[in-house]
């Protein structure tokens, strides 16, 4: 997510500071200083608690594949490889790095799985409205091989899509023409659509995602394809628009036909207590073992769907987090952002919270919370990725914090996470400047491009 929608007047040169904490008398502020380090190290190393760590191993995938932004938008964004080898003897060098041709272009979404080998990987720069196809089949040098601009009248793509066959099914958030929301004066800012491309960025066909007793616009967001049932669900989300139908929507997949829309309800906690706003923007939509869908909203609020391929689909609130209530109207809550799912976990960053949370979804209609990972106060997490070789993760941010990733394990048994001890680098300035482990930092002047200064980050995936 970007955009006043999302509260996002973040620059990346930007870092959050304690201001209070700055104002007061320097013994005041010694102290301070003092409990706040050792609350900050009992709560991200769990004092006090015997948890299991988890599994280390010497496995895992050579390369991170990163979609870079110049941070003062002098220069050209760039996608860039940092080495992440367990055995690496320089932990996080880049290794390359490729101007895109493009400045500002807003860094967004790749895919969020590694495609299969000999196959390349699709991502975009949002604020351009460009669509790059990139092979990678050699990690150490990605190339642009394609770009897309969206086909008329879809425009603003987001996410990204694998099929069985290879082909991408893409997500637009807008069309041309003016919003069916009046209040909403953004051009263009009608309903959104789909769009489905060959692996060689082919246009093979575009739906819309047009309902017309709507008084909202659908704009789709992100996808989960289930292809035994010729189904695929979409949900809904703002980027850089201000309103937007919380819904998710099932459509027929050989035929690109909108089957059903259906209201996402409001987030209650087991008290019966409701969370106001927690339904607003269905976000990651993810397939179960079963063929059902589980999924959230950047609101907080989890949903699992049922009856997917029949005449009356059944979608349940299943789980909220209690979260401070939005600032105004065109603000979400919670910044529930890009969840995994590994085995029968659940796991979801939170930005506002600066909180992974990991729930077990072995019964997704009752969730069971097993941990709260706690990430450093100015790191507001919101991208995750799996590495398929080994149990590292891979945590990026958005609000601010861009300005690097954090590499994490993660206990497939337990439950439970912790820092990946071979990275660590300091992060802020000055007297706030200071060491953490499983940092990967963005911030130098020099790439093997050339000088172009501090860069900042949102996803990034494992390459072998």
């Amino acid at each position: 997510m970007n955009s006043k929608t999302m509260n996002l007047s973040f620059k990346p040169t930007q870092l959050l500071r304690d201001r209070p904490l700055r104002d007061r008398p320097l013994r005041g502020r010694l102290s301070s200083w003092v409990i706040y380090t050792i609350a900050l190290t009992c709560i991200t190393t769990s004092c006090g608690q015997d948890q299991p760590s988890p599994v280390s191993d010497h496995n895992g995938s050579h390369h991170l594949l990163v979609f870079a932004g110049d941070q003062d938008n002098q220069d050209s964004d760039f996608l860039m490889v940092i080495d992440i080898n367990p055995e690496s003897k320089s932990p996080a060098k880049a290794i390359s790095s490729v101007p895109i041709g493009h400045k500002n272009s807003m860094p967004h979404h790749m895919e969020y799985y590694t495609p299969p080998k000999g196959e390349p990987i699709f991502m975009n720069g949002h604020r351009d409205e460009l669509t790059m196809i990139v092979d990678i089949n050699d990690p150490e040098t990605p190339k642009i091989v394609k770009k897309i601009a969206p086909p008329d009248p879809l425009r603003f793509p987001h996410d990204y899509t694998r099929t069985p066959n290879g082909n991408r099914l893409v997500g637009f958030l807008r069309s041309n023409g003016p919003s069916p929301d009046q209040s909403e004066s953004i051009t263009p800012g009608n309903h959104g659509g789909i769009a489905e491309y060959s692996v060689e960025g082919r246009l093979l066909r575009t739906t819309s995602a047009a309902v017309d007793d709507s008084l909202k616009p659908v704009r789709p967001y992100a996808f989960a394809l289930l292809t035994d049932t010729d189904r695929f669900v979409t949900t809904s989300a703002p980027m850089m628009e201000k309103t937007w139908a919380d819904v998710i929507q099932i459509y027929k997949y050989s035929t690109f036909e909108l089957l059903h829309t259906i209201d996402l309800p409001v987030g209650r906690l087991p008290n019966g207590d409701i969370i106001e706003g927690s339904q607003a923007a269905g976000f990651g939509p993810r397939v179960l073992d079963d063929g059902s869908v589980f999924l959230n909203t950047y609101g907080c609020a989890f949903y699992h769907l049922t009856q997917i391929d029949t005449t009356a689909p059944k979608l349940e609130m299943v789980y909220a987090v209690d979260t401070k209530p939005a600032k105004n109207e065109n603000t979400i809550r919670g910044a529930c952002g890009i969840p995994l799912r590994i085995g029968h976990y659940w796991i979801q960053p939170i930005g506002h919270l600066q909180t992974i949370l990991v729930l077990d979804i072995k019964n997704p209609s009752q969730p069971q919370e097993v941990t709260r990972f706690k990430t450093p106060k100015n790191f507001n997490p919101h991208w995750m990725a799996k590495d398929t070789l080994s149990n590292r993760l891979i945590v990026g941010a958005e609000l601010g914090g861009e300005q690097g990733f954090f590499m994490l394990r993660f206990n497939e048994t337990t439950g439970h996470i912790e820092y990946d001890q071979q990275f660590s680098a300091k992060r802020g300035r000055g007297l706030f400047a200071k060491n953490q482990k499983g940092y990967i930092s963005l911030e130098r002047n020099e790439w093997p491009h050339g000088k172009s200064g501090y860069a900042w980050g949102h996803a990034a995936l494992f390459l072998p």
